[in-house]
């Protein structure tokens, strides 16, 4: 699994264009692949990703019922599309439980490592050091990241047709990652979301390539990093 780089901080919160920058060439398909089988985050009310697919407990599960609700909508099917809807809904009931199976899992050994910790502490054992708590914007980023990457993969595997496909892919994703880590500036990450469609638009047309697409994605975060300064002075 990859990381993100150190975050610069600004003013009490880590600067947007430094966090972003980051994840840049991720976001303009610049960056080699990487496949994310399990996510370390994978915790009750968390984000897991399966299989390239990353989200919520109720986000597989609304998943599910939806994929087979339509396998079960289908009327007049013949014997090859039934067996391919009937292997959808089974996948995708097979992704639903294996992040809840995953979730109890981890909350189980997180319980027993607090018990164990507990029982060092009455025995007056010296406990080791605990990890700093990661900033939500850093874990925003990688949720970003890890949405990205796994959306491009299914672009490059043919399950999402087209750039824009893959930008809509992951923009909710990175969108309310921004909004559970309470970024204040939430309209800039919008802004961005909405150029990233427009590029990759450009980009489907023939009008781009990726490395001009990257270009346009610098200027992008350029003028974001500037909005962002001059909010943080009061301009």
């Amino acid at each position: 699994m990859s990381t993100l780089p150190h975050v610069v901080e600004s003013r009490g919160h880590p600067g947007l264009l430094a966090g972003l920058l980051s994840c840049a060439l991720v976001v303009f398909v610049a960056f080699s692949e990487v496949t994310f089988a399990q996510s370390s985050q994978c915790m009750p009310g968390g984000t897991c990703c399966i299989n390239g697919t990353c989200g919520t407990l109720e986000q597989f599960k609304r998943n599910a019922t939806i994929v087979c609700l339509q396998a079960d909508a289908i009327e007049n099917k013949s014997l090859p599309q039934s067996i391919e809807l009937a292997g959808r809904c089974t996948a995708a009931k097979i992704m639903a439980q294996r992040v809840e199976w995953t979730q109890q899992a981890n909350a189980k050994e997180h319980q027993r490592a607090l018990e164990a910790q507990r029982k060092l502490r009455e025995m007056g054992a010296p406990l080791p050091a605990q990890p700093t708590a990661e900033n939500p914007l850093q874990r925003a980023f990688k949720i970003t990241s890890l949405a990205v990457d796994a959306c491009k993969a299914r672009r490059l595997r043919g399950e999402l047709p087209s750039y824009v496909a893959s930008v809509q892919c992951a923009n909710p994703a990175m969108l309310q990652a921004f909004r559970d880590a309470q970024y204040k500036y939430i309209d800039l990450i919008e802004m961005f979301a909405a150029k990233r469609v427009e590029i990759a638009t450009r980009m489907d047309r023939g009008e781009l390539t990726e490395d001009q697409a990257k270009l346009e994605g610098d200027r992008v975060l350029a003028t974001i990093q500037s909005i962002e300064r001059q909010r943080d002075r009061g301009m």
